[in-house]
């Protein structure tokens, strides 16, 4: 029972859902553009100059990577290199327009597209192998294409055209294409590098060792983007990339991954299966059997090297499906640390000896390492959640009372604090920087008084990326690692002279979470250098001298000594997740060594296959030429994207056309439609712009509609008639949230004037009869309007709708200056959502809904609420005749859903999936009335239950339901009827 927000972009507020997921950049971004001969790099005005060279790299990658693939670009690539966000990411899509996305913030090391020197680079390379994938068309689809464009598909006729029409191989499984981004970007790597791609990398391994130990690789039709086992929901990076690697080993000299993905391309919309047949006598089905049957083969190898040296026993402390991070001690011996349980957002708690969690009702979204002095001050980075989706990271900081100040400062993460006599703290911290930089500070602040405490920074020379500062106790020194191509090293440093280096390790890997013994003579650090992340310790006095603290199977990726030295905090994983666990710090229970494991790049083969094939060669280190900057002016860019058929002309329907046209970065939207009307057959269409450049967004719109009201009129006879209306309507919107669905908050002003008339046919039907009740409103209207809306609603791994959250929107409206129509219009509606059981899936759903109309607006029959069809809230459910009709309206919502049957599994290897059978009971009702809210009315109340299929069909959910509600009241009928989705 999610009440949908009144998104009121372009066409979302005017034409349902044909606008695009605008905007691509933080609005009031100053953009420029660097040209290449194969590329449009769109940047940060700003930073223009500073992001040429990698422009110049991503013209060579994509050049070289175009050519492998057989592609001969004709048309430049729109990339856009955004700095908005502190997470390091990237997408593709070309539909309805190609465009590459990459975030240059870095990841961070405990990632699994940590990359060590430049995760920007290897993103572009795989998200290159996605845009050279998809964006192929030919034969009839491409013909197609070149007459409607790439769909964005909006109702059943204009899905059926996309279907006709769309890039084939867009439609693939998910685990399909992200192994080919993987396998791009670890084939086209430097294999000498410590950072070759996520094929190679330890802790893509460990999730296939864990699965391995646990009893079996998953099957084919569970390596998919909705797998709802929690933490390890990205499956279908894990094994996709396992796929592909399998079959660059057994198969990349012929035919090659790039024909693979050709022939794929000429298949029909979703068919996966026979792609490969003709090219080598086998279906993906098969080859994917081979390829978990190698794996499995391949992981049981690794275990038993592995297990040749004791393994340390690690008893878990947190629960399975949940994710923990870094912890810091408190004095009485407890953990600190963020924790998310897998249907909960991320918070701080404490963790006793025994596992028990104690929240401290503190949001820690980012999961970020905790850090502790010795008396308890605890500081960690957090990146907000809030109602801006591109919020900035900052620190905070938790005195032992409990009290939790915020630092002043942005874009800091993994912050290390030590106290300074009675009131003061020191902080070390990684600062990002424009254009992909990072920095190492350290600065100073005062705790005392309320509020966001200043900090005055200073920078620590440092070499490469740094990252993990940590003070070394007892002494004025900073520790903290650098990353380069050579791979991670562990640095200390005097802060009197940061100069005065001393390294403590190097290893060709990840190092990890350093963290001092109280005494500052040792330091224990997690590294991944042997194919298995496991923990270390050094001797400040011996340093390069790396001491194994444990053997594990799966991994450790922080290991924290307690205050008194006796214990280790260590954060490891296991196959369901990762977990704390506490263990001696006695060296007597330590390995002597560990097992280093060769993480094969191909898959490794039996002795009688052929040997692997070489594949695409690394990429070279060159770089391509860029043209002079431009200014981005993005409404100069808009072209049309595509138009089609489609039963949406307007929000209400119409049989007709419509057409979408936009800049490259959707900051600005155009769309068109012309048709004619479902009721009448009047003509009706849109015209819209929307401008997203801006933080204050504006949006234009003017439509013609046709509108129905079921047997509104009613004549001397008794005899009823339905009115149908035709609305012609300019308006216009400025605010927040206009463009795109990014936004948790919707606050907007509008103000528009329409035209009424009753349409010709509808007049026709009752010219000749005396008509009894209130006239339909024929004339002029001019209006003002203001909206807010927000949304607090989760999505959890076995979710079939929105829940665990509160929705929200009020909306006013005034008509009148000087126009035939007067008066005032208010709407309030909420709904809240309460996870009763959220493992099994069970939800409570409550919601309301007040409305009110002043006496001068309902003078005419299109004016009123009512209880029945012309109701736009759609409830009490059951009602198919309109009941009553009134100025004031009251509705209240209950429901309870709980699925029947989840067997969460995928149709083969293909991209259709089910998920659950989920029933809906509910109860609700509403009454209108002409005197107050308060005033005596009849309710109209109906009960019943959905049966809903919860689907998915590539990306796409559907919820297609059988209904059934039985009037409890009026005609105290029984209604069955079908729906698409979940409603209240």
């Amino acid at each position: 029972m999610r009440i949908p927000l009144p998104v009121p972009a372009l066409l979302a507020v005017a034409c349902g859902a044909w606008g695009l997921d605008a905007p691509l950049t933080k609005p009031g971004n100053d953009l420029a553009v660097l040209p290449t001969e194969h590329l449009r790099v769109v940047v940060p005005a700003a930073q223009a100059e500073a992001l040429r060279p990698l422009a110049a790299r991503a013209e060579a990658i994509f050049a070289r990577m175009a050519a492998d693939a057989g592609v001969v670009p004709t048309r430049p690539l729109t990339v856009i290199v955004s700095d908005d966000v502190d997470d390091h990411n990237g997408f593709s899509t070309v539909v309805p327009v190609p465009v590459v996305q990459v975030e240059l913030a870095p990841s961070l090391p405990r990632s699994g597209i940590f990359c060590g020197t430049d995760e920007t680079e290897r993103t572009l390379v795989h998200e290159f192998a996605h845009h050279l994938s998809n964006d192929r068309n030919s034969g009839l689809r491409g013909t197609l294409e070149s007459i409607f464009g790439r769909i964005m598909p909006s109702d059943f006729l204009s899905l059926g055209v996309a279907y006709l029409s769309t890039p084939a191989h867009v439609t693939m499984p998910s685990f399909w294409h992200e192994g080919i981004g993987q396998w791009a970007e670890t084939q086209y790597a430097d294999p000498s590098s410590p950072w070759a791609g996520r094929g190679r990398d330890p802790l893509t391994h460990m999730i296939w060792r864990l699965d391995a130990a646990a009893g079996g690789i998953p099957t084919a039709d569970e390596w998919r983007a909705t797998w709802h086992r929690w933490p390890f929901g990205n499956r279908v990076y894990l094994y996709g990339i396992a796929y592909t690697r399998y079959l660059q080993a057994a198969y990349g000299a012929q035919p090659g991954l790039w024909s693979f993905i050709e022939r794929q391309g000429r298949a029909w919309a979703f068919e996966f299966q026979g792609a490969p047949l003709d090219l080598m006598g086998k279906s993906h089905a098969t080859l994917i059997q081979e390829a978990r049957a190698a794996l499995l083969t391949e992981q049981e190898r690794q275990l038993a090297v592995l297990r040749r040296q004791p393994v340390t026993d690690l008893k878990r402390l947190t629960p399975t499906a949940g994710l923990v991070s870094a912890p810091g001690w408190l004095p009485e011996g407890h953990l600190i640390t963020s924790y998310q349980d897998p249907y909960a957002s991320p918070s701080l708690v404490i963790v006793a000896a025994d596992g028990r969690l104690t929240d401290l009702d503190e949001a820690a979204w980012d999961r970020g390492e905790m850090r502790t002095a010795a008396d308890g001050t605890a500081i960690w980075a957090e990146a907000p959640r809030g109602l801006d989706p591109w919020a900035r990271s900052r620190l905070a900081l938790r005195q032992p009372d409990g009290t939790i100040q915020r630092l002043a400062g942005e874009r800091l993460l993994q912050p290390d604090v030590r106290r300074q006599g009675s009131n003061g703290t020191q902080v070390a911290a990684v600062r990002l920087l424009p254009a992909g930089g990072q920095e190492l500070v350290v600065g100073s602040t005062s705790l005392e008084g309320w509020g966001s405490r200043p900090v005055t920074w200073t920078v620590i020379p440092a070499q490469g990326r740094v990252w993990h500062p940590t003070f070394r106790p007892g002494h004025d020194d900073l520790t903290w690692v650098e990353t380069d191509r050579t791979g991670a090293r562990l640095v200390l440093a005097p802060l009197a002279d940061p100069t005065r280096r001393t390294v403590l390790a190097e290893v060709r890997g990840r190092l990890l979470h350093p963290a001092w013994t109280a005494d500052g003579k040792r330091v224990f650090v997690c590294a991944d250098h042997t194919g298995v992340a496991n923990a270390w310790v050094i001797d400040a006095d011996q340093p390069g001298r790396l001491l194994p603290v444990t053997n594990v199977i799966g991994g450790v990726v922080a290991c924290v000594p307690s205050p008194d030295g006796r214990e280790l905090a260590v954060v490891a994983y296991d196959h369901q997740g990762n977990f704390l666990a506490r263990i001696p710090a006695d060296p007597a229970g330590w390995p002597t060594a560990v097992p280093t494991l060769t993480l094969a790049w191909p898959a490794p083969l039996a002795a009688t296959s052929a040997p692997p094939a070489a594949g695409p060669a690394p990429l070279a280190p060159g770089v391509a030429t860029v043209g002079p900057t431009a200014a981005y002016r993005g409404l100069t860019w808009v072209r049309p994207l595509f138009w089609t058929p489609t039963t949406m002309v307007t929000p209400v329907g119409g049989l007709g056309v419509v057409g979408v046209a936009a800049d490259p970065v959707d900051t600005h939207e155009i769309i068109a439609s012309i048709g004619v009307g479902a009721q009448d057959g009047t003509g009706v269409g849109l015209a819209s712009y929307t401008c997203a450049a801006w933080p204050l967004q504006v949006g234009v719109v003017a439509w013609r509609e046709e509108r129905g009201y079921d047997n509104q009129l009613l004549d001397t006879q008794g005899r009823t008639y339905d009115l149908v209306d035709s609305v012609t309507n300019a308006e216009v919107r400025v605010g927040h949230g206009l463009a795109g669905r990014r936004h948790r908050l919707q606050a907007y002003a509008a103000a528009g004037r329409s035209m009424t008339r009753e349409g010709g046919e509808s007049q026709r039907r009752h010219q000749d009869q005396v008509l009894i009740n209130r006239s339909a409103f024929t004339g002029q209207e001019a209006y003002v309007q203001a909206t807010l809306a927000f949304s607090s609603n989760l999505l959890f791994p076995t979710s079939y709708t929105w829940e665990d959250g509160t929705s929200a929107a009020v909306t006013w409206r005034y008509s009148g200056f000087g126009m035939d129509r007067e008066g005032q219009r208010v709407v309030a509606r909420a709904a809240h959502t309460v996870s009763v059981w959220p493992e099994a899936g069970h939800q409570l759903v409550l919601g309301g809904l007040v409305g009110w109309t002043s006496e001068n607006a309902t003078k005419t029959l299109q004016g009123r609420f009512a209880v029945g069809p012309p109701n736009e809230f759609g409830f009490p459910r059951g009602y198919t005749s309109t009941q009553a009709m009134g100025d004031y309206l009251q509705g209240w919502s209950l429901a309870y859903r709980l699925p029947l049957w989840r067997p969460f599994q995928g149709f083969g290897t293909g991209p259709f999936g089910f998920r659950q059978f989920v029933l809906e009971g509910f109860t609700e009702g509403a009454k209108v009335s002409y005197d107050n809210l308060r005033a005596a009315a009849p309710w109209y109340r109906s009960a019943g239950g959905e049966l809903h299929a919860d689907l998915e069909i590539w990306a796409l959910r559907l919820a297609p339901g059988l209904g059934v509600a039985r009037q409890l009241d009026g005609e105290k009928a029984t209604v069955t009827y079908l729906t698409l989705g979940f409603a209240w």
